[in-house]
């Protein structure tokens, strides 16, 4: 059974915990893996472990990005373009950035073109930094909460990503705070914190966090050094999250990467009280998470891929998303990875389950909206409006399920507990699901 959500439901915790765990929510997005090849760079070049990657914009015909390297100090800069069906046609124009400080940077974002400039996140010292692409210097160093302190060596900050409108930041840790619980083992996962930071011009301010259970490892050999964590965060353009969980394990394949939609309904903020001091033995409602991509990146034995951003979008209108690997392991290469992300749109605006009259009167408040729309105001296209299109995907859909990307199968007992959770919270699961933006 797949560690979806921590919550407690109702009186009849235990039995309805474990079937609001398989109820999940519909994915807006479907991902699919398309191909990998190296980043060979040039004479004179060093390409060493990346561990993370930012997409700048569209330069000269061709799609440029940023990886952030953990032990130098200098970033990678590197074009690519396309094929048809969203794969890596060609690495071009591969060209290293230096930069002031050095360390252990894992997380990247870029900020924009006036500001130029990207955010590291690190495993180590300063946790999140400013540095301009011009100079490499330090602009910023940002304050983060005191509960971070707590983090386990090497196992600290690992991922970044940053709104398209430039006023939301996500990070979090790879594995638990020692204040939260354990580390990762083959029968349980990992509790790790999203933290939230809202930006206004260029001053960054730690705000949410929300608990996340990391899968467990995904296999159960103790040789080597077994691990599973959350390896980095992507924003998509209509707002959703979506994480990266590495495992690794001598077993076949030695790397599994996962992708996941992350689904804010009812999560606890746990920034405050009694929470800022630590989740190990507190009740807490986690967020939410479905599976849209899982496998070896290889196809084969699997690599150390760290890093994922949201590159530009496609002619056939998905949108690319390209991974980076680490090859720090002495096995994996400097590895690129595209993956095609594909809207999958939803006229159940109030996450019932089913399209019906409810989903029209929610289309009916929202109609007009010119911008800035949300799922849960009428948008079933996510596109920022509300309009006849939404109302046409409605209609097409009217008296059926809601449409999604994934499909959890309850396990037998699981299927059954369900049906007594439907009864038992009915009033209550009815609700809209929350948007980033709304946290």
């Amino acid at each position: 059974m797949p560690a979806a959500r921590f919550t407690t439901c109702s009186t009849l915790a235990l039995l309805l915990t474990a079937a609001c765990a398989e109820l999940g929510h519909a994915a807006n997005w479907a991902v699919t893996r398309v191909n990998h090849t190296l980043l060979t760079p040039p004479t004179g070049v060093t390409v060493a472990e990346m561990s993370g990657v930012t997409y700048v914009g569209e330069v000269d015909g061709l799609s440029r990005f940023i990886a952030a390297e953990e032990t130098k100090g200098e970033l990678i800069q590197f074009d690519l373009a396309f094929n048809a069906a969203g794969g890596i046609a060609s690495v071009t124009n591969i060209t290293p950035i230096d930069l002031v400080a050095t360390n252990d940077f894992e997380g990247i974002a870029y900020t924009n073109p006036a500001r130029n400039s990207v955010f590291l996140a690190s495993e180590n010292g300063v946790g999140l930094r400013e540095v301009s692409l011009a100079t490499g210097a330090n602009l910023q160093n940002v304050t983060l909460p005191a509960v971070f302190a707590n983090a386990r060596a090497n196992l600290s900050f690992e991922s970044l990503t940053r709104a398209a409108d430039g006023r939301a930041m996500w990070t979090a840790n790879e594995q638990a705070l020692t204040v939260d619980g354990p580390t990762a083992t083959a029968a349980a996962g990992t509790t790790v914190r999203l933290l939230k930071l809202n930006v206004d011009g260029n001053a960054v301010t730690p705000s949410s966090q929300f608990a996340y259970q990391v899968d467990p490892i995904h296999g159960t050999s103790t040789l080597g050094s077994p691990q599973s964590g959350l390896s980095d965060l992507t924003l998509m353009p209509d707002g959703t999250l979506l994480a990266l969980e590495r495992s690794v394990a001598v077993t076949t394949p030695i790397y599994r990467d996962r992708i996941y939609e992350v689904d804010f309904t009812g999560v606890t903020d746990v920034s405050v009280a009694p929470y800022d001091a630590g989740l190990s033995g507190k009740s807490f409602t986690a967020v939410g998470k479905s599976l849209l991509w899982s496998g070896a990146i290889d196809a084969g034995l699997g690599q150390n891929m760290e890093g994922l951003t949201l590159g530009p979008r496609l002619p056939n209108g998905d949108w690319s998303l390209i991974g980076v690997v680490d090859n720090g392991d002495g096995s994996s290469g400097n590895t690129l990875v595209a993956f095609t992300a594909h809207l999958v749109p939803s006229a159940d605006f109030n996450a019932d389950g089913a399209i019906d009259g409810a989903d029209f009167l929610q289309w009916q408040r929202g109609a007009g909206l010119a911008a800035n729309a949300t799922h849960q105001e009428g948008d079933a296209n996510l596109d920022g409006k509300i309009d006849a299109a939404d109302l046409n995907i409605w209609k097409a859909a009217f008296g059926g399920a809601a449409a999604s990307a994934v499909q959890p199968i309850p396990e037998p007992v699981a299927a059954t507990l369900a049906i007594i959770a439907i009864a038992a919270i009915h009033p209550r699961i009815k609700k809209p699901r929350s948007s980033i933006a709304g946290i």
